[in-house]
């Protein structure tokens, strides 16, 4: 690290040490190394972490807040709250914890879900076997206690 001050280093040796700690948390987003980009005769170390693809927190709530449910809304919190407690079980308090410093994953299309919870469904594909089609439409049931299980196939 060719240039860089050691209050520079011992600051991202300290970053990666914290993320490998935290690093086994489905709520907390995985750093997969370091990296460097070159400018003008100056050198910029980046951590390299996991995709959100939602963006942070306060972008993702104002764009979905009235799309999402009570219950995901619930989740959400329950998420951070995990989160946190795993940081505060590692020895380790944030400082700067606020929404635009909370990245969110999208584990699922919310406009898809909404589509499928009103009822919207694809359209059978062309030349599908009839029995094939008759076994997937009543999986679509929004009832899942009248879904086919395993054994009615």
């Amino acid at each position: 690290m060719n240039g860089l001050d050691n209050v520079t280093v011992k600051e991202i040796v300290r970053e990666l040490k914290i993320q490998r700690e935290v690093d086994f948390h489905d709520n907390i987003i995985r750093c997969y190394g370091i990296t460097k980009l070159e400018t003008d005769n100056h050198n910029n170390y980046w951590l390299v972490m996991e995709y959100a693809d939602g963006g942070n927190l306060r972008c993702y709530l104002k764009e979905n807040f009235t799309k999402l449910s009570w219950d995901d809304k619930y989740k959400m919190a329950h998420q951070l709250s995990c989160a946190v407690l795993c940081l505060h079980n590692e020895g380790i308090v944030h400082r700067d914890l606020h929404s635009c410093n909370i990245l969110v994953r999208e584990q699922y299309d919310i406009g898809l879900a909404l589509d499928i919870s009103q009822g919207h469904r694809e359209t059978v594909v062309p030349d599908t076997p009839d029995e094939y089609v008759k076994i997937y439409t009543k999986c679509w049931n929004g009832e899942p206690d009248n879904r086919p299980t395993i054994y009615q196939f």
